[in-house]
């Protein structure tokens, strides 16, 4: 059967169309214009804490210093929010040392301060919108037979609530060693802090935390009391908060007088990305210091690094090193552990 001209035109349009498509969807990208003159092409991901997160095609997710971004232009209108908690919807943004300059969609150009710009793309709790819940949970298992049979069996978990304004972050852990069936450590704690957000930075709150070290001689921590912190970082890249707080301690012990007083405490949460975003280090420290009595301190320090692997699954090595220096006589002041453990973080 001939084809018709009508059939042809039909069938050519679509044809050029969708050609015409291929050819321009390439060119639709964000751009960002550094201060030294530099060009990037991408898509804008989220700014926070003074980094930017851009995706680019030829190296993935990059994080840039928001400091050294000139100008910032969107094919997709971003979300900005303002330390005001105002949103607005922006196609551009221009920086200058003392005045940041929004182009925002059916509005004036609104000029702020560089400190007034809190983020870009806010995940929804930043909002004020519901809350965001994070975790991980991970095991360790060590198993020798031979001249001598051991056992070694560690189990930590971490759970992290955050609204807007505040958040609740509890860490628990649990180890238990066995030598020839004689269990040669046991050992466990739980820590919940609360935290309320007065500022983007600065946070008050209170802590309830429980020890327990059987071959401490220890049979129960309770320490109790109010804290006051500063969040110096918190994004996908740089997690940075420290705290300092005033405790009630009570300790008993199994064969030691049992003890209450009162305690200066503090507690520090350090995590970064390294080497392209695929290996985070992290270091946590908290401690108690009893006004003149410095030599009696109580410190517990984790160091690591954890490694992803496939689908929220991580591996991780990680160093433990417990400091308690009012322990009974004839028991150790520095315990180290070290840890290879596989988990899960959500």
């Amino acid at each position: 059967m001939p084809v018709t001209d009508k059939a042809r035109s039909t069938t050519v349009i679509p044809l050029l169309l969708l050609m015409l498509l291929l050819l321009v969807a390439p060119l639709q990208a964000d751009e960002l214009i550094l201060k030294d003159g530099s060009r990037l092409l991408g898509e804008v991901i989220r700014q926070k804490d003074g980094v930017l997160e851009f995706k680019t095609g030829y190296a993935g997710v990059i994080n840039v210093q928001w400091s050294q971004v000139s100008e910032m232009q969107t094919d997709r209108p971003v979300e900005v929010l303002l330390d005001s908690k105002e949103s607005l919807r922006a196609t551009s943004i221009r920086t200058c040392d003392d005045a940041t300059y929004i182009e925002a969609t059916a509005l004036p150009v609104r000029v702020v301060t560089p400190q007034d710009l809190a983020s870009i793309n806010p995940e929804p709790w930043e909002r004020g919108d519901g809350y965001k819940l994070s975790g991980l949970v991970n095991a360790g298992l060590d198993f020798q037979q031979g001249n001598s049979d051991q056992k070694r069996f560690a189990l930590d978990g971490a759970v992290k609530v955050r609204r807007q304004h505040d958040r609740l972050n509890t860490v628990a852990q649990y180890q238990r060693d066995e030598s020839n069936s004689i269990t040669s450590a046991e050992n466990w704690f739980l820590r919940n802090k609360y935290d309320h957000f007065e500022t983007d930075k600065r946070y008050y709150g209170g802590s309830l935390n429980f020890e327990h070290d059987r071959f401490s001689d220890l049979k129960l921590r309770t320490a109790l009391g109010p804290h006051v912190g500063y969040q110096f970082f918190e994004s996908r890249q740089t997690n940075l908060s420290v705290d300092v707080s005033l405790m009630y301690v009570m300790d008993e012990y199994y064969t030691a007088p049992d003890e209450e007083y009162a305690a200066l405490g503090w507690n520090i949460d350090f995590e970064n990305l390294l080497l392209a975003d695929r290996i985070k280090f992290y270091h946590r420290q908290s401690g108690l210091i009893e006004p003149g009595k410095a030599d009696d301190a109580v410190i517990d320090t984790w160091t690591g690094f954890r490694f992803p692997l496939v689908a929220g699954i991580l591996a991780s090595l990680e160093a433990q090193v417990d400091y308690d220096g009012g322990a009974p006589a004839g028991f150790d002041r520095v315990d180290t552990i070290y840890r290879a453990k596989l988990g899960y973080q959500w």
